[in-house]
């Protein structure tokens, strides 16, 4: 077990960056934290350094009578924290409209908004430290200097804080239109398309390693299945623990579920194949920890999360409580961008092999077929009515498989979905005209 173990330990520091970094990214709490800590150390450390200086002199940091610096003081720090309220209750706000106009999946893009984030950190910050200065103040009723540096630095930071206040009501008046919300998916999208799981991870095998592999892993049997112990979203697989972890039992892990997929307890996660018996239940508690469940999807590994985010908004659109066609195009137009994206860009193998170049682990990620199918399927289904969303998807599929033929790309899907789109017309249309027109333009593309 300790051999296992340490080897399963010298997982990849940047997989585990990624992940944290994300969740904190995406959470509003510690940035806010941070400032309010930095305000109450500040607070209380700022007015000795004050009483060192003795700035009282100097005509911007004069404040004689210390009943000033304490109304001073009083005021921005109700200010701060009243328009702190305000800020977080237009943040709630438009939570609640980004999800019931779009979709409840858009929510992360705007917890994850690094000036909402700034600008309720900023005025809570600032107001931690007036208390903080208020404090100390009272030291100076007895006879101690008024801190006149530290009462002059609230006033700056009142004033950063509303200066930030005005560019946040800016931002998220901008941030509610449908395209900012859906240019925002399409970048976080396309990071993790440009890193693409398994990228990075091991080496690239020769084709005699990976037939090799394929022989010890191909009838399906003799592996032992790792299986989940609760419920949840994979939202990180280590997969450099995994390789590093099966190379030191001279093993092979088969990874069975992808990334952003809901799991139940006794699901299947990975299949081992280990030469080493003794080693062997070792090495399957290393494969099963290295599968993270959370409670949601995160972008980090998981391409087919962004697709999810703008086909969900696209049939926001469609959907006849909303009614708004030209969305769910802008959203697909942008799905598409990611699909051709993707088609275009390097081929992972989904074998990777240790620096012997044996291979150690055959990852699962979705192909440009699934990612496809995921965006368009049900997408088409809502669009059949509608004659101009029709067309306009038959033109966009055309657009991703002209990519997947530039690149050599093997993929059936867009003309599968191209072909049920125009079938699927025929009933849905209200005229034999649209139906024709929708038949037509599949024809032609």
């Amino acid at each position: 077990m300790t051999a296992v173990a340490d080897v399963g330990g010298s997982a990849s520091l940047r997989e585990r960056a990624i992940s944290t970094w994300e969740a904190v990214r995406s959470s509003f709490g510690f940035l806010t934290g941070v400032a309010m800590a930095l305000g109450l150390v500040l607070g209380f450390v700022l007015p000795s350094v004050d009483a060192a200086l003795d700035l009282g002199d100097a005509p911007v940091f004069g404040f004689a009578d210390p009943e000033v610096g304490r109304s001073l003081l009083e005021t921005v720090a109700t200010a701060t924290v009243s328009v702190a309220g305000l800020s977080f209750s237009v943040t709630v706000v438009a939570f609640t409209l980004a999800s019931s106009q779009l979709s409840p999946r858009v929510l992360r893009t705007f917890r994850a908004d690094r000036l909402s984030q700034a600008t309720l950190a900023c005025f809570l910050g600032t107001f931690i430290y007036c208390l903080a200065v208020l404090i100390r103040l009272g030291s100076a009723d007895e006879g101690g200097s008024v801190p006149n540096l530290s009462i002059t630095l609230a006033v700056a930071l009142a004033v950063v804080s509303f200066a930030m206040f005005a560019a946040f009501i800016a931002h998220i008046v901008s941030m509610l239109q449908p395209s900012s919300i859906i240019d925002g998916i399409r970048t976080t999208g396309r990071r993790t398309l440009e890193s693409p799981y398994p990228a990075g991870v091991g080496e690239t095998p020769d084709a005699a390693a990976a037939e090799r592999a394929l022989l010890r892993t191909g009838d399906g049997n003799g592996g032992r299945p790792v299986r989940a112990e609760r419920e949840g979203y994979v939202s990180t697989v280590y997969a450099t623990r995994l390789l590093t972890s099966a190379a030191g039992c001279d093993a092979v892990v088969v990874q069975r579920v992808q990334i952003g997929e809901y799991v139940t307890p006794g699901l299947l996660l990975a299949d081992v194949w280990c030469a080493d018996d003794a080693r062997r239940e070792d090495l399957v508690a290393t494969v099963r920890a290295a599968f993270v469940l959370g409670r949601q999807r995160t972008p980090v590994q998981d391409p087919a999360f962004a697709v999810r985010q703008l086909a969900d908004i696209a049939l926001k659109g469609l959907s006849p409580g909303i009614n708004d066609p030209t969305t769910a195009q802008n959203a697909m137009e942008a799905l598409t961008a990611l699909l051709v994206r993707s088609a275009t860009g390097d081929d992972v193998l989904r074998l990777r092999a240790d620096e012997h170049g044996v291979v150690r682990l055959v990852a699962l990620a979705p192909d440009l077929d699934d990612l496809v199918r995921l965006g368009f399927e049900q997408v088409r289904v809502f669009a059949a009515s509608d004659p101009a969303v029709s067309r306009r998807l038959l033109t966009l599929l055309a657009r991703i498989d002209e990519a997947a033929r530039s690149a050599g790309i093997r993929c059936i899907e867009p003309a599968h979905q191209a072909a049920l789109i125009a079938e699927g017309c025929r009933a849905s249309l209200a005229t034999g005209a649209d139906a024709a027109s929708v038949r037509a333009h599949h024809a032609a593309l």
